[in-house]
This record gives structure tokens, C-alpha cells and sequence, in this order.
């Protein structure tokens, strides 16, 4: 049961990994729609990792054994692998956080500045000093 539990967490790794990269790309070349479009699919996933790793968290407790006999060698491994999926996502996903919360920041001093450009002061003039005329 173990044995198909930590297969089944690894494979919901593994696509949380692939669309965190995806994601991680698409946010680069301001794709922010496909950004979008994967929060749903990432929230499932997360929810179905979630509910994994409590009936993980289950079964190693009713086991009751000392730490060094609660695996198999088989489960040992995959255990392993669990565990390095796991930090390579939690990598990938501290990146794209970085670079979403950067893009956010950029758009909302961006969105401030012209907020305040566009405030009105009817008390002042305006003088402009150009020399470009415009004709239409």
C-alpha cells in the first residue's frame, strides 16, 4: 500500500514540476494567460499531493516501528525519490514565485505611476516646450 502511495505522490510531483518549469517559461516571455491557465491544474494537483501525503503519514504511523525498520528496501528507494522530487519542486516553485511576485510589483508600480500622471491639478498651468507641431 505504501509502495503505490509514494508512486502515485512521486507522479503528482512530477507534474507539479513540469508546469511550475512551464510556468517558469511562460512567465518569462510574459505569456500570462497560459500562467493562468495552469492554477487550476496546480491546485488539484496540490490538493491530491495533500490528501497523498496524509494517507502516507497514516500508514507509516500505524506501522509503529523504530525508524530504521519502518521501510522496505523498495519503499527505501522510492522514499528517496519522493524526497528529491519534492526539493526539486520546492526549488522550482521558490523561483517562480520570485519572478511572479517581481512581475506583479513591476505592473503595480507601473499601474501607480500612471495613476498619478493622470491626476489633474487645475491650479497649475501647463507650459510645453516644444518644437514639434502637430497638424491634422
Amino acid at each position: 500500500m505504501l509502495t503505490l502511495k509514494l508512486k502515485e505522490a512521486i507522479e503528482v510531483l512530477e507534474n507539479l514540476i513540469e508546469i511550475t518549469d512551464e510556468d517558469i517559461k511562460n512567465i518569462k516571455i510574459a505569456d500570462h494567460k497560459a500562467v493562468f491557465s495552469n492554477t487550476s491544474k496546480k491546485e488539484e494537483l496540490a490538493r491530491k499531493f495533500y490528501a497523498l501525503k496524509t494517507e502516507i503519514d497514516n500508514i507509516l504511523v500505524q506501522r509503529n516501528k523504530p525508524i530504521d525498520q519502518i521501510f522496505t528496501k523498495d519503499e527505501e528507494k522510492l522514499f528517496d525519490i519522493f524526497r528529491d522530487r519534492l526539493n526539486k519542486f520546492h526549488k522550482l516553485h521558490k523561483h517562480f514565485s520570485k519572478l511572479a511576485l517581481s512581475v506583479a510589483n513591476f505592473y503595480n508600480t507601473l499601474v501607480s505611476k500612471i495613476k498619478q500622471e493622470n491626476q489633474i491639478d487645475y491650479n497649475t498651468t501647463a507650459s510645453f516646450d516644444s518644437k514639434l507641431k502637430l497638424k491634422a
